[in-house]
């Protein structure tokens, strides 16, 4: 159980910033949706599972923000024609399977450190996007959505310490 978490998290890790060198908008799109969706399904699974106020906190947090990031990047797409994805992608799905399969106490352990490792490679996509996507609306909105995310990020970090 353990190995998949940490196999999920150094897997996602390595990708950084390679994982969306030279991507089209539909790349982007189905990067940024796949994630998007993770944070969303991710934190309703915390709120049920987790009794740690702070994390449920981050949880409530992460479904407010990311629901209406989500909503902007369908609708940018949409507008594009281009194709948002459905369901989550690789990685984001075996991240999901970890933090499904965590239970007790290692429940928000696998939480915490499964949002640190989709913040950052988020924050990654997003960042090299942002300098050179190929979507004059979608480089716009990564440039908006970037600091909310490394904002996410240093607050999902801080999770992981507790």
């Amino acid at each position: 159980m353990r190995t998949l978490i940490l196999a999920a998290a150094l897997g996602l890790a390595g990708m950084g910033a390679a994982w969306a060198q030279g991507m089209t908008a539909q790349d982007f799109v189905n990067k940024a949706g796949s994630g998007g969706m993770f944070e969303v399904q991710s934190s309703e699974l915390a709120l049920q599972r987790s009794q740690d106020a702070k994390v449920q906190e981050f949880a409530n947090m992460m479904i407010k923000d990311h629901t209406a990031n989500n909503e902007e990047l369908m609708a940018i797409a949409k507008n594009q024609s281009l194709m948002a994805p459905a369901e989550l992608m690789p990685p984001h799905s075996d991240m999901m399977q970890a933090v499904q399969a965590a239970e007790g106490d290692g429940f928000d352990a696998a939480y915490a450190q499964n949002q640190v490792t989709a913040h950052e490679s988020a924050v990654d996509l997003f960042k090299t996007y942002s300098e050179g996507g190929d979507d004059e609306a979608l480089v716009a909105y990564a440039k908006k959505s970037l600091p909310v995310l490394q904002q996410h990020l240093e607050q999902a970090q801080g999770l992981g310490a507790q």
